[in-house]
């Protein structure tokens, strides 16, 4: 019956999701079993499911790069298109990738680094296989591993890093910063081919692609693309296995993605050990350390990683133990320059425009901005960027307003909100009121970090993944005032697809009785759901769907 499809928003994407999950599930349980012959059936069997496909092509769709086309310029605007992708995914016996497109972008530092741009198709097919390698991938990664990992975050990351080397007890007082060179360019493909436990012909098709630059194709020998679906998982796998090297020589590594550091208990050990056993395992991988950016530095000198900025600050009447004062992390300075710029740049272009369009964009950076650092040190630079952002626009209203005094300013722009007499607002679109995030109000919330050996791709595991989502959308500030009431009370889970509303997938507030049949706006008729699972709601006729709909109160009759 589900082949026979002929709408999107007839498909019931939880019971896509609850299919593809159990086969995950399975396909950990058999590679922990070491039953590679089960692996494979299942794999297989995941990749040819409707489910699995039809996930594939929504995780696609729903990026924001889905308006970026490759090589092909396709960009698939109807969700009939979509649809069509589906089925076509069915047969991929005939498949071959095409070239990605290539193109460069600036990084933090003025520099440019390639991104390398598949078609949607090859994107949709790459989501596929990779719903059946993330299971192992889960199951044989590192513990400190936390980049491009499910309910594993930048944040436990640092929290690992803060609890260890700000313990009164951390003999490990040394750090060694390391940067890989070009590391998704450098891959070797002959140890990937070697060691990624998916379909041999595929994961070719993938990394043999090629690029095309400037209208000019290029082989690809080595590497794989950043801005592949699948390159994130390679690479997370590529270099999994170095904490077990390091731990073995009583080191300790965090690593996110490919940047990492190693901690130690002295500066030659560092440099004489941990360094040659770091290059020993990127080399039988076809990669290299940048010696000019791998460097070794004492916890009192502090080091960035991140975009934090790690640091013990002396002080006699803290010094515990080994530690010689207070291990501060905070935000790194460059990120508060570079939010700055960002900021000048909101303003600039808002001065001629309506002010709800620039206090959305600034509203956006802000909050997104906090949400990455709310679990630090941040309060007096949380303070300090409230601050410098009130004068930015105070001094563009000054400029576009030169005849204005004081007092008509404020009366125009100002009103008080929560004891502050300067809190600047609008009306927006719909002629409601909206403020400037105050991001000098956002309190500081110490993160939890992840427990050890849990796995989402295990279904013991289960609630206390749960558990931890809710207590993370109960402290996010990612969301306006009426969208965070909804996420905590829903505790961080869309009710349609019953899968984390934090996923840096668009969320929209949802009338559980419409509003032109009698629905009102107050908080008992509203849910939040992610943007397509609203539109499924809003467009589906699916008797079946409406059904579990009403009964699980997304839906109400009038």
């Amino acid at each position: 019956m589900m082949n026979t499809l002929k709408e999107w928003h007839t498909i019931d994407i939880n019971q896509s999701l609850i299919t593809v999950y159990k086969l995950q599930c399975e396909i950990s349980k058999a590679w922990k079993d070491g039953d590679l012959g089960k692996v494979r059936r299942l794999q297989q069997q995941l990749v040819e499911s409707f489910a699995a496909r039809v996930l594939a092509v929504k995780k696609v769709m729903e990026n924001k790069g889905a308006k970026t086309p490759g090589v092909d310029g396709e960009v698939w605007e109807k969700k009939e298109q979509w649809l069509a992708v589906v089925h076509r995914l069915k047969d991929l016996k005939d498949y071959q990738a095409q070239p990605v497109r290539r193109v460069m972008i600036p990084k933090s530092n003025g520099k440019m680094r390639p991104l390398g741009i598949p078609t949607l198709f090859d994107r949709c097919v790459q989501a596929l296989f990779k719903l059946a390698l993330e299971p192992i991938a889960e199951t044989t990664a590192d513990q400190r591993s936390y980049a491009y990992r499910p309910y594993r975050s930048v944040a436990d990351a640092m929290k690992y890093l803060k609890l260890v080397l700000g313990s009164k007890t951390c003999r490990k007082r040394w750090v060694l910063e390391g940067d890989i060179r070009k590391f998704f360019d450098t891959i070797s493909h002959e140890w990937l081919s070697k060691n990624i436990p998916m379909n041999r012909r595929m994961l070719t098709q993938f990394i043999k692609a090629g690029f095309i630059e400037d209208g000019t194709f290029q082989a690809t020998a080595e590497g794989t693309p950043q801005g592949g679906v699948l390159s994130p998982v390679l690479a997370n796998m590529v270099l999994d296995g170095l904490e077990a090297v390091m731990e073995k020589h009583n080191f300790l590594i965090v690593r996110y993605a490919d940047d990492f550091v190693v901690l130690g208990e002295t500066q030659e050990q560092l440099k004489r050990v941990a360094t040659p056993l770091v290059e020993e395992f990127l080399k039988q991988r076809g990669v290299t350390l940048n010696q000019q950016k791998t460097r070794t530095v004492n916890i009192q000198e502090g080091f960035n990683f991140l975009g934090y900025r790690f640091k013990e600050y002396s002080s006699v009447t803290r010094a515990r133990g080994t530690k010689k004062g207070t291990f501060l992390v905070m935000p790194e300075p460059a990120k508060v320059t570079e939010l700055y710029r960002r900021a000048a740049t909101v303003v600039k272009e808002g001065r001629h425009k309506p002010m709800y369009v620039m206090l959305t964009k600034l509203n956006q950076l802000l909050r997104g901005w906090a949400e990455h650092y709310r679990t630090a040190s941040s309060k007096k630079v949380f303070s300090k960027v409230g601050n410098h952002i009130f004068w930015l626009v105070w001094h563009m209203l000054r400029w576009k307003h030169p005849t204005w005094g004081q007092k008509a300013l404020k009366a125009k722009y100002y009103k008080p909100v929560k004891g502050n007499r300067w809190t600047l607002w609008c009306e927006d679109s719909n002629k409601q009121p909206m403020t400037l995030f105050a991001i000098a109000s956002v309190k500081i919330k110490r993160h939890n970090l992840i427990k050890t050996g849990v796995n989402p791709f295990d279904p013991a595991d289960e609630e206390y993944f749960q558990k931890r989502l809710g207590r993370e959308a109960a402290l996010s500030v990612l969301l306006n005032k009426r969208k965070t009431v909804l996420l905590k009370r829903q505790s961080g889970i869309c009710p349609v697809c019953e899968q984390s509303l934090i996923n840096k997938v668009e969320v929209e507030v949802h009338h559980i009785l419409p509003k032109k049949l009698g629905g009102s706006d107050a908080p008992t008729n509203l849910l939040l759901l992610h943007q397509s699972c609203h539109g499924q709601v809003t467009r589906s006729k699916s008797a079946s769907l409406r059904a579990v709909w009403l009964n699980k109160g997304i839906l109400r009759k009038k």
